[in-house]
């Protein structure tokens, strides 16, 4: 245990720790140093505390590092590669942008369907994995058909980039129908569709949970406020005060005072 907390949790923490600092202004560098310094002895801990079994979501992490850079970095280029206002890269970032998601999605597919699976202890799959991957695709469609659904609705000219989102949204939702009915490398079809339902309740009772706070900050701002005693009219401006506005309105005429 007193293993796991050093080489483990303790760098956890310091993720969050690193970010505050990094974000808040107060030590930008430091900060950036920390978060990174515990994101790498997080992801190693299956090697420097291999008998805790929170490790795996250590092992899971670095198993789809290169995918996850690869899709932020097309997400990135295919967002700022279009019409955008500002921080507008060249056009050829979308095209590289949208090669760079097409290869991640096909390296999660590799590691579903062939020896890229990510393997834990004595060759098991690594229990997070299978928490993980029906989660992405069920929260990529869903997140994909809603911003196409959004950007129609009340974007300008959103069309195109609309018509992109409904396609990802499709694909997506076709790679986790294959998985439904094909089984993986290490993971039958079954264990999928049982975590696909799993993470739907996960999605859906964090959109209820979410919905809920924001609907009770609401209500407590509308009793505050209603709380309220109204406004008391203000007293008429006095002849000393009227005379004083008249002057500065009189000297600032024309500009060439202050």
């Amino acid at each position: 245990m007193l293993e796991a907390a050093i080489w483990f949790w303790i760098p956890l923490s310091l993720i969050p720790l690193g970010a505050w600092l990094s974000i808040s202004g107060k030590a930008k560098s430091l900060g950036k140093i920390i978060a990174v310094a515990g994101l790498l002895l997080v992801m190693i801990s299956s090697w420097t505390v291999p008998a805790s079994d929170s490790t795996a979501g250590g092992h899971l992490l670095l198993s789809i590092l290169a995918p996850s850079l690869l899709l932020a970095y097309g997400v990135h280029g295919m967002v700022f590669g279009g019409n955008v206002p500002v921080g507008r890269l060249d056009s050829t970032a979308r095209w590289s942008g949208s090669i760079a998601i097409i290869v991640s999605l096909l390296i999660f597919c590799l590691m579903h369907w062939y020896n890229l699976t990510p393997l834990w202890r004595d060759g098991e799959v690594n229990p997070y994995w299978i928490v993980f991957w029906p989660t992405f695709l069920l929260f990529s469609t869903s997140l994909s058909s809603a911003s196409a659904v959004a950007l129609v609705s009340y974007g300008d000219n959103r069309l195109s980039e609309s018509i992109r989102l409904a396609i990802l949204s499709v694909i997506m939702a076709g790679i986790a129908l294959a998985a439904m009915i094909f089984d993986g490398y290490m993971t039958t079809s079954d264990e999928f569709r049982d975590y696909l339902w799993l993470a739907t309740a996960d999605i859906f009772g964090t959109i209820v949970g979410i919905s809920l706070a924001i609907g009770a900050f609401a209500m407590v701002i509308w009793a505050y406020e209603n709380s309220l005693p109204l406004p008391e009219n203000s007293l008429p401006p006095t002849e000393e005060e009227i005379k004083h506005v008249v002057s500065l309105a009189e000297n600032h005429i024309g500009g060439e005072e202050e």
